[in-house]
């Protein structure tokens, strides 16, 4: 009984919040598994997007990294220059992994994908 209480507390305190500020753009081509997380927002279609995301603003093409190594849960806000359109939502990101996103029509943020970082330029993000 005391075991699975130690358990459900350990589960509670992975589980938590990336950082929510002090994210920063990154031009790094790859990454290693030990690393911070990484967003990079989708560079096709080339759009009037800016996304916005640990206290950084994301044009299409550009990746941004984590303060720290921890993961966990983001607020990501997409605004869409041309029609106005704005929404947000949470996303879950990992630590030595890019999750690369984008943002609907509607300007709601959309998870495209999630990379595992290997520390080789040909498996991870390479400019698009």
């Amino acid at each position: 009984m005391c075991h699975s209480g130690l358990v459900w507390a350990a589960a509670l305190l992975t589980l938590g919040c990336a950082a929510r500020s002090g994210w920063e753009r990154t031009d790094a081509r790859a990454c290693r598994p030990a690393d911070p997380p990484r967003i990079c927002v989708l560079a096709e279609p080339d759009r009037a997007l800016v996304l916005r995301a640990g206290g950084t603003a994301l044009v299409p093409g550009e990746c941004a990294a984590a303060p720290k190594p921890r993961g966990g849960s983001l607020r990501m806000g997409a605004e869409d220059g041309r029609t106005g359109a704005a929404a947000s939502r949470w996303l879950r990101t990992r630590r030595g992994a890019t999750t690369v996103v984008t943002a609907t029509p509607a300007a709601k943020p959309k998870v495209v994908a999630r990379e595992r970082c290997t520390g080789q330029v040909g498996s991870d993000r390479a400019e698009e």
